[in-house]
């Protein structure tokens, strides 16, 4: 009894079934030729690629005599009807390519009956898919141009949108493999109790990272492009929000790549929807100048207001007082607030500019800045 092999002894009788004889060469003409039309090519190939031109010589001759030629060809509903004719015409041509194949393998005795109506039904719904995001994408545009400030949110819809046609786009292609071929659902995952488990595992952390992005995204605390400082310490500017993870660049230029669900409870302050901001700053004198400080410090609040015409008189604090007796030195404390948001090149350049107002206000008053401590003896 000869023994059951592998591999031995198999190679050849597939490399054999592949081979195509002169009477399956034969019957593959025969088939193809019956369904083959060259009428029905020439009416898919004259609507896929010389549709749009007509249209737009006829455009260009009907537009001739309008006064008004502001409207482009491509801004018309003629080149718009024009445009979607010719793509389903050309995706009937792939259709009709894979009807070919399909009857070919069919002459030669392979089973694929089914095969042209899963792709036409797979390659129409995607092709429509499509469609409805580019409509999606020109009413978001529309919107934009009335409602500029509300950019960050119609962002966050435009990519819910999308994850809702994707995930529609997904059930359908499974539900058209379900029906024609008898593909189940259920089939594709069932790989035993451990695979299984695997795949619940994996599905859950998928879904708790989606969902935290999705509450992210629709709490509207930050959004891309937001200077944000979160409870764990990281600092940056939020690069990119999607749905399981969110990019953060640090102020050393460095980027961050931190799941979503590492983020989603934790607390954040959004720097860049702050409309003011405090500089607070501390100055130590002499002790032999304590009773002209008082003065001094006037004078600093003096040349604060001068120099920075963002500064917050009244309402917030704008202090420069005495604060502290040190042991080698008396602390004087300088708290102002300004209509700033505390990030950008403006909120820096306004707190130079204070500094060295400060420095104005002391060296026109009769007092001097304490020595730091190591320099003291020398």
């Amino acid at each position: 009894m000869p023994r059951q092999s592998a591999l031995a002894g198999h190679i050849a009788p597939i490399v054999e079934s592949l081979v195509l004889s002169v009477d399956d060469v034969h019957a593959i003409v025969q088939h193809v030729s019956a369904i083959l039309s060259f009428v029905d090519l020439a009416v898919l190939f004259s609507f896929g690629w010389l549709l749009v031109p007509l249209a737009r010589v006829m455009h260009s001759f009907v537009t001739s005599s309008v006064a008004n030629k502001d409207k482009g060809f491509e801004s018309s509903y003629a080149f718009i009807v024009a445009d979607h004719l010719g793509q389903i015409a050309r995706l009937a041509l792939l259709v009709y390519a894979c009807d070919v194949f399909v009857v070919a393998f069919e002459a030669v005795g392979y089973k694929a009956e089914i095969a042209s109506k899963v792709f036409a039904k797979i390659l129409y719904t995607s092709w429509l898919a499509r469609r409805a995001q580019r409509f999606k994408r020109y009413l978001i545009g529309k919107i934009l141009t009335k409602a500029p400030k509300n950019c960050d949110k119609i962002r966050l819809v435009d990519r819910i949108l999308d994850g809702i046609v994707f995930a529609l786009l997904f059930l359908k292609v499974l539900d058209y493999l379900s029906i024609e071929t008898g593909l189940a659902l259920g089939s594709i995952f069932a790989v035993g109790t451990t695979g299984g488990l695997i795949i619940s595992l994996a599905s859950q952390e998928v879904a708790k990272g989606v969902m935290s992005g999705i509450e992210m995204a629709t709490s509207d605390r930050f959004y891309e492009g937001d200077n944000v400082h979160f409870g764990d310490g990281t600092q940056g500017y939020i690069v990119k929000m999607g749905f399981l993870r969110t990019k953060v660049r640090k102020y050393d230029s460095t980027v961050i790549d931190i799941p979503n669900t590492q983020l989603g409870g934790q607390r954040a302050i959004n720097i860049s929807r702050s409309k003011t901001c405090r500089v607070l700053t501390k100055l130590r004198f002499e002790y032999e100048d304590v009773q002209n400080i008082p003065k001094a410090l006037e004078n600093v609040k003096e040349e604060i207001s001068k120099a920075c015409p963002k500064l917050i008189a009244n309402g917030k604090p704008f202090r420069a007082m005495i604060s502290s007796f040190e042991q080698n030195y008396v602390e004087a404390t300088v708290n102002c607030s300004f209509e700033l948001p505390p990030t950008g090149e403006k909120f820096w350049a306004n707190r130079e500019e204070m500094f060295l107002a400060i420095d104005r206000g002391v060296r026109r008053s009769d007092v001097r800045y304490a020595k730091p401590i190591f320099l003291r003896d020398k």
